[in-house]
Formats: structure tokens, C-alpha cells, sequence
């Protein structure tokens, strides 16, 4: 039966009871983990993909989610799929719709303990085929434009009310990539340099390219565009941040700031334009990844990672920690799992590039 247990001792079977495991097993064995406080928890881009799965296991933990998403209509679509949740339209290809949602968010939970983690997650990946970049409101490459600048611009706006939470928590966690190193598996396309992540000078970053033809369409400078290299440097920028905000704002009480890498997943929105591409050898790829090889991981597995660094204690992960599997078919989602740290490229261990990325990034958002 299921409350007694056999064992044997010199070939007789005795049977002990329920009670005696923990003296068998010890406690902590058998004990849950402690529940984690509820939360106000921001997260942008909940719409789908691993936003939505974080969202739905969030709201399931009891915690409050604020869905941040392009419109109101798949910010409420969103809030309906994850079980609840305040559903807001945050554009992040907009920086006055980030302004807004910034306000009105500060109207919502300003006075009700304020805001615990703000995740930043959404993210755009352009056709490898465009010839010319898609542009943001502003006149920015929408990539670099929607997943960091946006981005930074509403960390910078989010931060009063990250600093008056009463949760605990004050924490950014961001949505970065192991595609950010050019060494990584994934991290050139057909292994070609040039598509590998680099921010150069930074020359081309923050360029309103509507101004006219023949300027840069890349953050390095680089005036031809590749939508492969565009989505990798916005990884990087990504890395970056979370690295240059950590020096700024985390310690001593702070803001806690930590990125992950959720994981090659073939199945989320990031892929859409590879489909539309190339539906043949995308579904193929997107086959042997998942079903044969193992090595995209389901989208459950992302979500469950994203939630837990919006919920995981600052003992387990410290602010400035960059998490990652160790192996790409791995499916862990906690540190004693084996999603632990990782190693960041080079570049994005560049101090001088971090807090030159900050200073433009802050130069290009006021101007806009």
C-alpha cells in the first residue's frame, strides 16, 4: 500500500511505516521547497513563446503579472491564456507607447507595493532575406530598436517603482542568447564571421535611418543589412545592459540584475520569419532539433526558466549572474538542476563597450 514501505534485512521482509522515512531519508528530502512570496511582476511580451508559458506558471504561483504587450487586444488575449493577469499595451517599437505604459503603470501598482521584477523579454528577429531593415517609430533598425532600446528605455522609467517594492525582490531579469557570442553553436550563420555579433565602435548605433539612403543600417556602421547579425547584436546589447545596469544599480540593497539564455526553441514567433523564408528546410531543422536531436528545447522548458529568474532568491542568483544549460539538449530549469552560469564572448565581457552602449543608449532615448 502506498503508506508503508518493504525492506528486507537479512532476507525478512519488515514494514515500515510512513513516519519513519524522514529518519531514513532525512527532511529536507521530503520537504518542499518554501513557497515563494506573491509578486508584482512586469514581463513584456506575453503574448506567445516563452513569455506566455512564464506568465501562465506565474499567475499559477499566485503571483500578479502585468502583461506588457504590442496592443491591448494581445495583451488581453494574453491575460485570458495565462489564467489571469493586468493586460497593457506596451509597443516597444514605440517609445511613447513605453512612456505611457511606464505611467500607467505607475498609476496601477505605484501604490500597491509598488513593482517586485520587471522582466524584459520581447523580442523581434527579422527575415535573414530582407534587403533593408524594418524600422522602428522613431526611424531605428527595428531589432537593436525593439529589443534593447525599448528595452532600456523602460528599465530607466521602471526603476522608482522597482526601488519602492515591498516584495523583496527589486530585480531585472533580461531575455538574452547564447547567439550574442559569435563562437557559440548558432551563433554565425553557416559559420560566416560576418554574421557573428559585434557592435564595433558602435557608429552606426541609434541612427535614424529614414534621415536618407546610404547611411548605416547596423549598430557597428555597417550601411549593407543582415537581419542575422542584427537580432545577434541585439543579444549582445543585451548581455551588455544587463551587465552595465548590475554595476549601476545592483549591491548594497539595489536593483538585482540577471540574464539567461532560455534555449534554442524552435516552436516561438522568433521563428516566424525563418518559416516564411524557408518553410521546407525551417520545418526540417525545427524536426531534427526537436524530435531527433534534442537540441531545441520545448517552450514549457523556456518559460519555466524565465520564471524562475523572475522568482529564484538573490542567494541563488546573484545579481550580475548570466545562466545558461550547460548542454543544449539539457532540459534543467533550476542551479541544482543544472542551469547554472555561463560563460559570456569577449566582447560582452568589455567594460569600456558597456558603459559606452549605456551612455548612447541614454543619449538616443532622449533625443526621441
Amino acid at each position: 500500500d502506498d503508506t508503508k514501505t518493504k525492506m528486507t534485512t537479512k532476507g525478512r521482509p519488515i514494514r515500515l511505516t510512513a513516519a519513519f522515512l524522514p529518519l531514513l531519508l532525512g527532511p529536507a528530502l521530503l520537504s518542499p521547497p518554501p513557497p515563494v512570496a506573491a509578486l508584482n511582476i512586469a514581463v513584456t511580451g506575453t503574448n506567445s513563446g516563452i513569455g506566455l508559458s512564464a506568465a501562465t506558471k506565474l499567475v499559477s504561483q499566485g503571483h500578479t503579472v502585468y502583461h506588457a504587450c504590442r496592443t491591448a487586444e494581445s495583451a488581453a488575449a494574453a491575460a485570458s491564456s495565462a489564467g489571469g493577469g493586468i493586460p497593457m499595451a506596451c509597443d516597444l517599437s514605440d517609445l511613447s507607447s513605453v512612456r505611457t505604459f511606464a505611467a500607467e503603470l505607475e498609476e496601477r501598482c505605484g501604490t500597491d507595493g509598488g513593482l517586485d521584477v520587471l522582466c524584459l523579454n520581447a523580442g523581434v528577429s527579422p527575415s535573414r532575406k530582407a534587403p533593408a531593415p524594418k524600422l522602428t517609430k522613431e526611424g531605428l533598425e527595428e531589432t537593436v530598436g525593439v529589443n534593447h532600446v525599448g528595452h532600456f528605455l523602460l528599465a530607466q522609467l521602471v526603476r522608482p517603482l522597482l526601488e519602492r517594492g515591498n516584495g523583496g525582490a527589486r530585480r531585472v531579469v533580461v531575455t538574452a542568447s547564447s547567439v550574442h557570442d559569435p563562437a557559440s553553436p548558432g551563433g554565425t550563420v553557416r559559420g560566416d564571421p560576418a554574421t557573428g555579433a559585434t557592435l564595433g565602435d558602435l557608429s552606426g548605433f541609434g541612427a535614424d535611418i529614414r534621415e536618407g539612403a546610404g547611411g548605416a543600417t547596423m549598430a557597428d556602421g555597417a550601411t549593407d543589412f543582415d537581419g542575422a547579425k542584427a537580432y545577434n547584436d541585439s543579444k549582445l546589447c543585451n548581455i551588455l545592459f544587463a551587465r552595465e545596469a548590475h554595476k549601476r544599480w545592483g549591491g548594497g540593497g539595489g536593483i538585482s540584475v540577471r540574464a539567461f539564455n532560455p534555449g534554442l526553441i524552435t516552436a516561438t514567433g522568433l521563428f516566424r520569419n525563418a518559416r516564411a523564408d524557408n518553410p521546407v528546410s525551417t520545418a526540417i531543422f525545427g524536426f531534427v532539433a526537436s524530435r531527433l536531436a534534442g537540441f531545441s528545447v520545448p517552450v514549457e522548458v523556456g518559460g519555466d526558466r524565465l520564471a524562475y529568474m523572475a522568482t529564484a532568491s538573490e542567494e541563488e542568483v546573484p545579481s550580475g549572474s548570466y545562466l545558461s544549460a550547460a548542454e543544449a539538449t539539457s532540459r534543467s530549469v533550476t542551479r541544482a538542476e543544472g542551469f547554472d552560469a555561463a560563460t559570456i564572448s569577449e566582447e560582452a565581457r568589455d567594460d569600456g563597450l558597456a558603459a559606452m552602449l549605456w551612455e548612447r543608449s541614454a543619449q538616443v532615448v532622449a533625443r526621441l
